[in-house]
């Protein structure tokens, strides 16, 4: 199996909860942080553009390497905000975005995962977390890189995600650890 796996994201947020979850299902990987700031292609199809970044990464580092890429998802609109996440939260944040929820809050979280080893080699996983989004009243962000985890209440919960961060009930729903959880069982079964 691997020994080291690089991850590429500016995202300190992202690659903290990556590393906490591999480090928790397969220890023996050790998990580099490459902060490439790669462009990201224009499109609502998120297995494209994490698609796309990987090979660019590839082409860049030549070493086993992790994109992760997604967003949350209002489920009444196409593919929406998803890719679009960031911008959307920067150009209207929460208020605009209970807006844009509040007569259907249902929302998903996707984090899709690809894997590269080779200039031709991508392995994409992918997890969901479903659930609705709550009316920002005095919403306090402990993690700016991941805001939208303060207003999403996962399915079958009564508590913001960001609540449930760090419990033991965060494994059972988390959309990235879900995401990790395949790369790893398929690491596994590929002797990779």
């Amino acid at each position: 199996m691997i020994k080291k796996l690089a991850f590429v994201t500016t995202n300190t947020g992202k690659f903290a909860e990556v590393k906490r979850w591999l480090n928790q299902f397969e220890p023996s990987i050790e998990l580099e942080h490459v902060a490439l700031d790669l462009p990201e292609i224009q499109s609502l199809d998120v297995q494209e553009i994490a698609l796309d970044k990987a090979q660019q990464a590839w082409k860049i580092l030549q070493k086993p390497l992790l994109i992760d890429d997604g967003g949350i998802y209002l489920e009444k609109y196409y593919n929406f905000p998803g890719p679009l996440t960031k911008y959307v939260y920067k150009g209207i944040g929460f208020e605009g975005f209970w807006k844009l929820a509040s007569d259907d809050p249902h929302a998903y979280f996707l984090s899709c995962l690809v894997y590269s080893d080779g200039p031709t080699s991508f392995h994409i996983f992918e997890g969901i977390c479903k659930g609705h989004i709550v009316e920002p009243k005095d919403v306090i962000i402990t993690h700016t890189q991941l805001p939208f985890t303060h207003i999403f209440v996962p399915q079958g919960y009564d508590k913001v995600f960001a609540e449930l961060k760090l419990t033991p009930l965060e494994e059972q729903f988390n959309h990235r650890t879900i995401a990790i959880k395949k790369l790893v069982t398929w690491l596994k079964e590929n002797n990779r």
